[in-house]
């Protein structure tokens, strides 16, 4: 039997550090935004917005397409974790190429001075599970080879035409009152950082590592991978997400509780920004 040839391809380079994405020109797109949901509960009142709305299938996956304060819009629920929320993310992509890509839906509260309710549009989405830990949740980020023989980022601005769009939709937009708690308060949505990891809940020395080193208001499983789908497939990114529960160990009973409320206020921030985008 002939031996293998001798590989011509050394182990990849790893670059220690936190890197972050370079801007890159958005690819020729149609006219149509595509908002994300992980699960149906964050998505459904922008569905439920839309009018002239239809549904279809792509690869066997839903989505419901009809117009939103006038624009085409196409919305499509990924499914929890980063793995669905990238295989979705891109065949919607793929099929559709929209203009920009939107995600809406909860976060735990990684920063305690977000209140429930409260909306944090992505300044820079990341990535805090990629990486190797150097000892006990403590992790050691890096960049490594991607499959364009470049190396990946870790963290991912928003793109700078939608967080000025978003800027104008929050001087507009007017918030429910969070009324189930007391006292009650105007929930506040305003620009900050969002981080991403495949773990619903997590110690406090990881949040503690992940607070030192990424300086997130808010944490949740979906749209760091979503931002980078959309940068390698050049379709400009933004995530709108509001707190639920406080990130912690344990946070189902918390997060069960808490998400209804800040489900509405991120779908109906969402569609503040659509009808910005739309003016």
């Amino acid at each position: 039997m002939p031996q293998p040839k001798e590989l011509r391809n050394p182990p990849p380079t790893i670059l220690p550090g936190i890197p972050v994405a370079r801007r890159r020109a958005p690819r020729p797109s149609r006219d149509c935004t595509l908002i994300l949901g992980a699960i149906p509960q964050e998505s459904e009142l922008v569905e439920r917005a839309l009018e002239g709305r239809r549904r279809g299938r792509l690869a066997g996956f839903p989505y419901a397409s009809g117009r939103l304060c006038g624009r085409r819009v196409i919305v499509a629920v990924t499914g929890i974790g980063k793995t669905c929320a990238t295989m979705v993310t891109t065949l919607l992509v793929a099929r559709f190429r929209p203009r920009e890509v939107l995600m809406t839906g909860t976060a735990s509260r990684i920063n305690p001075a977000v209140r429930n309710g409260d909306v944090i549009v992505g300044a820079v989405t990341c990535n805090h599970d990629f990486g190797s830990f150097e000892r006990s949740d403590v992790m050691e980020y890096f960049s490594a080879a991607g499959p364009l023989g470049d190396h990946m980022a870790i963290v991912y601005p928003g793109d700078p035409r939608l967080l000025a769009a978003a800027r104008r939709a929050i001087r507009r937009h007017t918030p429910e009152e969070a009324a189930q708690h007391s006292p009650a308060y105007v929930p506040r949505v305003r620009v900050g950082r969002i981080t991403s990891g495949d773990q619903f809940g997590i110690t406090a020395r990881r949040i503690a590592d992940i607070r030192r080193k990424l300086r997130p208001d808010l944490m949740e499983m979906e749209s760091g991978s979503v931002a980078q789908a959309c940068w390698y497939l050049r379709t400009p990114f933004l995530c709108v997400r509001s707190g639920s529960n406080l990130t912690q160990n344990s946070p189902d009973n918390d997060y069960r509780r808490l998400s209804p409320f800040a489900s509405r206020q991120a779908a109906l921030f969402t569609i503040s920004l659509v009808r910005e985008l739309a003016r």
